[in-house]
C-alpha cells in the first residue's frame, strides 16, 4: 500500500489521473484521483427508512450508477438512473432525501465527469468486494496501531437484520466498480505522527496532511455499511464517521485490474505517471 502525503502512485487510467491504492488480493487496486460528483449512497421512498436509503450495497443507487447491467433503471418520466458512469450516459443521479435526483452526465464534455472507456472497462477484473458492517462507535477504537481489527470487520459477517425495510444484507458482492474502504483511507496516512483514533482524525492535522486520499476536508463515501443502523454508511472528511445514505458526498470509483495488465512506462510521479497496457 502507498502511504504519505504524496507518494509516487499516479497512473493514467481511462485517460485521466487515478492512483494505486496497492496490491490487494493479488490485484492492482486503483482509485480515481478526484470524485465524479456528489451523490447519495442510496435513497428511498418516504415509507422505507423514512426516505434515508438502505445500506445494502448490492442494491444501492450508487452501485447501480457505477456498474453495468442497470440500464433499465429509470424514473417515471423515462430518465435513466442506472449504469450511467459505466456507459458514459446522461440522465438522473440520486442526490438527496426521498429519492431526490439531479441531472448528471458522464460524457466528459463541458466540465462533466467522464465515464469509462471501452479500453478501461476491458482492464477491470470483476471482483469480490466485502460488505461487513460495524457498529457506529467502532472508529473511536481504531488507530493505525490496530488497523487490522478494522480490516477484519470489513471482511466480516456482521450486518444488520432490519425490521424497517426487510432487506437481507449480504457480506460479499461481485462487481466491477466499488468504493474505497475505511481501511484504505486510514492506511494512506504516514503513521509516524498520527496517533488519534479515526473518529478524531480531524483533531490531529498529521493524520490528514500526510494522507494522499484526503481532499481538504471534502466528504467522501466508503462502501462499508453500519451494522447498527439500516440507513447509514461510513464516510470521511478528515475523521471517519457515519451518516445517512441520502447525503450527497463525493464518489470516487475504485477498480481492481486484471492480472494481465502491466506497467509499460513511467515511475509513478505526477510528471511521469505509470502507463498501463
Amino acid at each position: 500500500r502507498y502511504r504519505g502525503a504524496n507518494p509516487d502512485n499516479y497512473v493514467t487510467f481511462n485517460g485521466e489521473p487515478w492512483r494505486i491504492i496497492g496490491i490487494i488480493d493479488g490485484k492492482v487496486k486503483l482509485i480515481r484521483d478526484e470524485s465524479i460528483g456528489n451523490y447519495s449512497w442510496d435513497s428511498s421512498a418516504n415509507e422505507i427508512n423514512n426516505g434515508y436509503g438502505i445500506n445494502e450495497w448490492s442494491q444501492a443507487d450508487l452501485m447501480k450508477l457505477l456498474n453495468p447491467g442497470y440500464e433499465n433503471e429509470k424514473l417515471e418520466d423515462g430518465s435513466v438512473t442506472g449504469s450511467l458512469y459505466w456507459n458514459n450516459g446522461n440522465g438522473k443521479c440520486y442526490n438527496g432525501w426521498k429519492n431526490s435526483t439531479i441531472d448528471c452526465s458522464f460524457d466528459g464534455q463541458n466540465g462533466n465527469s467522464k465515464g469509462l472507456s471501452e479500453e478501461a472497462k476491458s482492464m477491470i477484473e470483476k471482483s469480490t468486494w466485502y460488505l461487513g458492517g460495524s457498529v457506529g462507535n467502532l472508529m473511536e477504537e481504531i488507530t493505525l496501531s490496530n488497523i487490522l481489527k478494522l480490516m477484519d470487520v470489513e471482511r466480516g459477517n456482521e450486518v444488520i437484520e432490519s425490521t424497517k425495510d426487510q432487506v437481507l444484507r449480504t457480506t460479499k458482492w461481485r462487481g466491477y466498480v466499488g468504493l474505497m474502504y475505511p481501511s484504505d483511507y486510514a492506511q494512506a496516512t504516514n503513521s509516524e505522527s498520527c496517533y488519534k483514533n479515526l473518529y478524531d482524525w480531524d483533531e490531529n492535522e498529521a493524520c490528514t496532511s500526510n494522507n494522499w486520499i484526503y481532499k481538504d476536508n471534502y466528504a467522501q463515501w466508503t462502501m462499508s455499511p453500519i451494522s447498527s443502523s439500516a440507513n447509514h454508511a461510513w464516510m470521511f472528511g478528515g475523521c471517519v464517521s457515519n451518516i445517512d445514505l441520502d447525503s450527497a458526498n463525493g464518489a470516487r470509483p475504485v477498480v481492481n485490474l486484471k492480472s494481465s495488465i502491466k506497467v509499460k512506462s513511467g515511475d509513478g510521479k505526477s510528471g511521469s505517471v505509470y502507463e498501463l497496457g
